[in-house]
């Protein structure tokens, strides 16, 4: 066996010290700060929050490959939907009941995850007993949006750029959701918005011939199926309601931290780790009026 000795300089040990004990400082004055403290106060709470699940009734389709419009030659600007969704790869057998049950059964199972005591609208009477701490979601609007999405896989070797497009058909899902506190006196609900997207699943590779230096490019693709779109509502359904705790989340903070003690930040929680982070694009967009 080879022994391998390792040495280091003096300087650069003592640099590396300084590097982690600073590294250690910031960590030690982030875990300490009113607004960690204040969210876990939030996350800790033993009061019961309730929500009420409002679900929509319908789904809104647009087929954007517009382009097929062209291809058949159609001119009548009346029969433009008609031919669109006739001639779509997704949203002509997507249905709608079974979209919307798997996006709820999602939002469902995951608030519960979250700590709340969640109720279908059957149980509406019973819900708006509750008189604190219950905050109704209301999936006003789903939109799925059948469209093309233009993907590049790349390289570079020995300063030579190689690359390969595709071409992927791609579903956009987006959401409009009202969020509204019982006790509140505002009058208007808060809208909030949030889009995902699911295309064919893309594996590719760039190699070398077995016999030569040609290099190529090889890539099989998972054609997006409308069953598909099902699993990903159930999925988008627990990521919304991650969103949602999230803002109430944040809303709290904003309520109760003076403003010297607030940061920019935006906190997120992960239920199923306890742990608390900052968000970056994950979270919904609050629709102005």
């Amino acid at each position: 066996m080879k022994t391998v000795k390792v040495t280091y300089n003096s300087s650069f040990q003592g640099f590396a010290f300084v590097i982690m004990s600073l590294l250690f400082l910031w960590m030690v004055l982030n875990s300490c700060s009113p607004e960690r403290r204040m969210a876990n106060t939030f996350i800790k709470n033993e009061s019961i929050r309730s929500a009420l699940l409002i679900s929509p009734q319908f789904i809104y389709k647009e087929n954007l490959k517009k382009e097929i419009l062209d291809s058949l030659e159609i001119k009548d600007e009346s029969l433009f939907d008609s031919v669109l969704m006739a001639n779509s790869q997704l949203l002509q057998f997507v249905d709608d009941s079974l979209f919307i049950a798997n996006y709820m059964l999602g939002l469902y199972n995951e608030l519960k995850q979250f700590g709340f005591l969640v109720y279908r609208e059957e149980f509406t009477n019973e819900f708006m007993d509750i008189d604190s701490n219950a905050f109704i979601i209301n999936v006003a609007q789903i939109e799925i949006e059948e469209a093309n999405y233009s993907q590049r896989d790349d390289i570079t070797i020995s300063n030579t750029y190689y690359y390969h497009d595709h071409d992927l058909n791609a579903a956009y899902i987006s959401s409009w959701i009202e969020i509204s506190d019982i006790n509140s006196d505002k009058s208007n609900h808060d809208v909030y918005f949030a889009s995902d997207i699911i295309t064919d699943d893309l594996e590719g590779e760039f190699v070398y011939g077995a016999f030569s230096e040609d290099l190529k490019y090889l890539f099989e693709i998972d054609t997006l199926k409308h069953a598909d779109l099902y699993d990903f509502a159930y999925l988008l359904g627990r990521t919304y309601a991650g969103y949602t705790f999230d803002l109430l989340l944040n809303k709290y903070l904003n309520d109760n931290l003076p403003d010297e003690q607030l940061s920019d930040n935006y906190w997120r929680y992960d239920p199923a780790l306890g742990n608390l982070f900052y968000a970056t694009e994950d979270k919904f967009i609050l629709l102005e009026e």
